[in-house]
Parts: structure tokens; sequence; C-alpha cells
């Protein structure tokens, strides 16, 4: 708890040195760095860039895009002295650094440098392009305006996005389920020739392409009863199964608008 109100003090004290200023970076120690971590990352206007290096702390760098500190006159003859302040809180806590901004009117774009073996949860809402490289352990992504980028990574992946592509390369692949999902955009993803798992895809307008040798069935239509009632329906929900390397934990990618793309690391 100490360690974590220390962080607050020291990151108070940038902010206040730094007003005006448009960019900055500081690190963030961690409890234990010989033990794995997690990074919670939030933006509601801005992008986010992870990258695993040999760091044993955090490194967390920030842009902002407002125009404050620029003079400009209105149409009523007032001069804009500044626009919305820069919002940025990072705190640590037994190894898990959490870094969020919660302003909607400044946009800010992070880049953040953590150890390989760190485990990530990182989401952002409007203008969210969302980049992750090198990075070995569990990968949850979540953004609505803005793509998806997840390269060099050993573990698993979990990817949500509603405008933008979501693309992600496994050097390996932990076994457990995993999930991709984006309404306007392709899912692709790349997975080691080694990789067993039981694909689950549904795409509405597009299609599905594969590298990988399959065995592929399609959901049969199901009936269902309504007890009460004695009244019943037919559901088809048209998914397509696929086993890679005999079948193994169930992935499932599914969009509205784009490819689902399925590649083979050579």
């Amino acid at each position: 708890m100490k360690k974590q109100i220390l962080i607050t003090i020291i990151l108070c004290a940038i902010a206040l040195a730094s007003f005006g200023q448009n960019s900055g970076e500081f690190p963030v120690p961690l409890s234990d760095p010989a033990k794995r971590g997690k990074l919670k990352a939030h933006l509601n206007k801005g992008s986010i860039t992870v990258r695993g290096t040999a760091r044993k702390d955090v490194l967390v760098k920030y842009t902002s895009k407002d125009e404050g500190g620029k003079v400009k006159e209105s149409q009523d003859g007032l001069k804009r002295i500044s626009g919305g302040s820069l919002n940025l809180e990072v705190s640590e806590n037994a190894n898990e650094v959490k870094v969020q901004s919660g302003s909607w009117s400044t946009q800010m774009n992070l880049e953040i440098e953590v150890p390989v073996g760190f485990d990530l949860k990182v989401s952002s809402y409007n203008n969210g392009d969302i980049y992750i490289n090198n990075v070995q352990g569990e990968v949850e992504i979540t953004t609505y305006n803005g793509e998806i980028v997840a390269e060099n990574i050993s573990g698993s992946v979990v990817a949500t996005t509603y405008n933008g592509d979501v693309r992600v390369t496994f050097d390996k692949v932990t076994s457990v389920p995993m999930s991709y999902s984006t309404y306007n955009g392709d899912i692709d993803i790349t997975f080691p020739a080694t990789i067993k798992a039981t694909l689950k895809m549904k795409t509405q307008r597009g299609e599905i392409l594969g590298g990988f040798e399959m065995n592929v069935s399609k959901n049969e239509p199901v009936q269902k009863k309504d007890s009460g009632t004695g009244s019943f329906k037919i559901v088809l929900d048209e998914w397509v199964k696929a086993d890679i390397g005999g079948g193994g934990p169930e992935i499932s990618m599914r969009n509205y608008n784009g490819d689902i793309k399925i590649r083979k690391k050579g």
C-alpha cells in the first residue's frame, strides 16, 4: 500500500510540473520484479501500444493531442487559454499496474513497455487502435472504433472490436479457450503449425479461408419445443466448426462484414 501511495504522489508532481506539455514518460516500479505481473490499461479516447521487453519495471509514455496552450480568438473576441486538461492515473499494487484516462475530450496515445512475461487487459473506446507485441501471457483486448493487432504472442488472446480488423500472430499457443469478434473487419489469425484446436467460426458477409488441413462440419438445424405451450421452432445457427490437429480447446471467431482467415506459421 505504501508503494502505491508513493507512485500516485510522484505522478501528481509530474503532472503539475509538465502543465502545458503534450508528452512525457515515467517508469513504474514493481513490488516484486521476479514474479509475473499484469497490466490493465484503458483510454476513453486514444490508441494503446504495449511491447514486451527485458525491463524489470513498466515504462509509460504518453502523448496528448489536445491543442491546449495555443492562443486562439473565438467569435466573440475572447482568446482561448486552454482546452481539455491532461487526465492520466497510474497505480501499482502487488505487481498489478493500472494505467487509465477517463477523458472524452482529449485524445491521448499510450506506449507502454512491460516485462515479456506479463498478462494484459487493454481497452479503448474512440480512435482506439491497439497494438501488442512480444508478450508471453494471457492477453485480453477490447476496443470499439479501432483495429487490433497482436504479434509475436506466446499464450492466449481474446480480442473484441466493432469497427476494425483483428490480426493476431502466435509464436506459441496456451491450451485455453479463446475468442475473436468484430462487426466491420477481417479476422486474421496465424497459428503455429503444431496447434491442436477446435475452431468455431461464423461470418455473414465474407468468406472463411484456411491454411491448415481441417476436419470441417456445419451445425445442423436444432428443434426446440416449449413444454408450457406445446409450440416448437427450428433454429438454424450457421456456425462452421473445424478441428485442427485432431481438435482441442475451442477458439471462436465471428464477424459480419469481413473475411475470416486462418494461417499456418511457416
